[in-house]
């Protein structure tokens, strides 16, 4: 079995690769990201950048298993046919296929969750290994609840990984196609117009959808200066 992984995600990346070292020592896997990431950065013996698009024969010619951790680059229709990919998803299929799921599970009110799914040409589309949901609290941001995917990502990984590289699992086709979310979709909901009606839970769940740590997102423009003002909501749960 020759295996890669390719990841953007460095907390991911490391995280697949303790799983697999814990449960499947036998088994060892080539490490990549894309262009999008530094490899440097990953702290992973011999992981490399690697362009997909351009050259995804190579990774054809050399591998039989691909897994996709939080990749941000599409995998060519040819790859994923020729080859068995895996997709690691932080979204509950079909619900949520396509960028940044908690921040549109937020904003429209959708459920959400953890997918592992083979891949086919379509984005996050392909036949589903494993999913599981979970909650959206009125004081998650895209941060805490993306936290929390990610964790339920790993759960799903700890029990399936296995059947996966051994091909032993199961799968079901997606209910329906679902909601697809491009990037252009999330650049839309940034710019915050100043004069649009909104109820405060409005207000409030688009500010929480993109308030995600450090990351300047959401904004409106300053009519004296003409200079975007970020703006991200604190929400903190009173205990008991």
């Amino acid at each position: 079995m020759k295996i890669a992984v390719v990841s953007d995600n460095i907390y991911m990346a490391h995280a697949f690769k303790n799983i697999l070292a814990k449960q499947m020592p036998h088994v060892s896997a080539h490490y990549f990201c894309s262009t999008f990431s530094n490899p440097k950065e990953f702290n992973i013996q011999n992981v490399q950048s690697i362009d997909i698009k351009k050259y995804y024969t190579n990774l054809i010619e050399k591998f039989n298993l691909i897994f996709s951790i939080h990749c941000k680059q599409i995998f060519p229709k040819e790859l994923v046919e020729r080859v068995r990919c895996i997709n690691v998803h932080p979204g509950y299929n079909p619900i949520n296929r396509g960028w940044y799921p908690q921040v549109f599970s937020i904003i429209n009110n959708l459920e959400t969750g953890a997918t592992i799914h083979e891949m086919d040409a379509e984005l996050d589309h392909g036949n589903i290994i494993a999913r599981k949901k979970i909650a959206i609290k009125s004081w998650d941001t895209s941060l805490s609840l993306y936290n929390k995917i990610v964790e339920t990502e790993l759960e799903l990984l700890e029990k399936h990984i296995i059947s996966i590289v051994e091909k032993t699992y199961t799968t079901i086709t997606p209910e329906s196609e679902g909601n697809v979310y491009l990037k252009k979709d999330f650049n839309a909901l940034l710019h915050i117009d100043l004069q649009k009606k909104a109820s405060y839970k409005q207000v409030i769940n688009h500010l929480r959808a993109l308030t995600h740590g450090e990351f300047k997102n959401a904004y409106f423009v300053d009519s004296e200066t003409n200079k975007k003002v970020f703006v991200k909501v604190i929400l903190e749960v009173e205990h008991e």
